[in-house]
């Protein structure tokens, strides 16, 4: 092509297949995996628009109820779906992880619906969207720092710590909320028991008491490993090591076929407080012959 929106030509299309292979979702139902996403990260978008509307007096305050409709009926349909493949899976088990999640037992007893509910949701947004994301913003970073594209190109042994450093950047998660379980003090900010504390990674990772010049995308970063994006402790991401695995190879292959590929217009981002969602990443490359 030569051109194209890398989006949704390849940051979208990678952790769906890996996820997709890992699960054992059928390559004809996949495509509806990157629907509901898309979806789910657009409806704070469309909250967003809805407001500048309200406020500039051209919408009444209630919200659109179509807009409402087709919402709760995107999210029935992700539902409907999981809830339909683990019970297959539940009867007829395969070599993938539906079939393991669908038969654990705890304590002998199989999981309840709410918490197959849970898993499919947490499974199908955290382990395609954040990975997405850390696709698109790499392509945006090195774009942005050719001297740090050209440290990687001549020294591939750099790629690993080029990914840490990325996903310390984007930080594709934007923050988390937890509940404290006793008093307990963060500096000089005591927190008592059952207080709600909002987690914001983007501030963590460019801690400058932990990163040195942390504004600065540097891919021979000595502590880049150190970020929190995969949280920590009992919270750390269970798909650590994938996505980890996946934003390697991908920028392994790019640099091996198209080198040259880089950012060739804006990046834009949708409107949402929860996840970094880069929606375009325009990118330019020489097509091979």
């Amino acid at each position: 092509l030569g051109e194209c929106n890398l989006v949704h030509h390849v940051s979208q299309q990678l952790p769906i297949f890996t996820l997709s292979e890992i699960l054992g979702i059928p390559k004809e139902d996949r495509q509806k995996l990157v629907s509901w996403m898309e979806f789910l990260e657009l409806a704070q978008y469309f909250t967003y628009e809805m407001i500048k509307e309200q406020n500039e007096g051209k919408s009444e305050s209630s919200p659109d109820p179509a807009m409402i409709d087709m919402f709760n009926a995107m999210v029935d349909e992700m539902f409907d779906y999981g809830r339909t493949i683990l019970e297959s899976r539940r009867k007829n088990p395969k070599d993938d992880l539906l079939s393991v999640i669908a038969n654990i037992e705890v304590e002998g007893e199989k999981l309840p619906n709410e918490y197959l509910d849970g898993s499919w949701l947490l499974i199908i947004f955290a382990g395609n969207d954040t990975t997405r994301n850390s696709i698109s913003g790499t392509m945006n970073l090195l774009s942005e720092n050719p001297d740090q594209k050209n440290l990687v190109l001549n020294d591939k042994s750099l790629l690993p710590n080029m990914v840490h450093e990325s996903i310390r950047m984007v930080s594709p998660v934007r923050y988390m909320r937890r509940t404290t379980k006793c008093d307990t003090q963060i500096g000089d900010q005591e927190i008592g028991p059952n207080e709600k504390v909002s987690l914001w990674y983007g501030a963590a990772n460019r801690d400058p008491e932990i990163f040195t010049n942390p504004d600065k995308f540097d891919v021979t970063r000595e502590n880049a490993k150190k970020h929190l994006a995969f949280g920590y402790g009992r919270h750390l991401c269970l798909g650590k090591h994938t996505a980890n695995m996946q934003l390697e190879v991908v920028y392994e292959k790019i640099f091996s076929r198209f080198p040259e590929m880089e950012q060739d217009g804006e990046m834009i981002l949708t409107p949402n407080n929860f996840v970094n969602a880069i929606q375009d990443v325009p990118v330019k490359f020489n097509p091979e012959k």
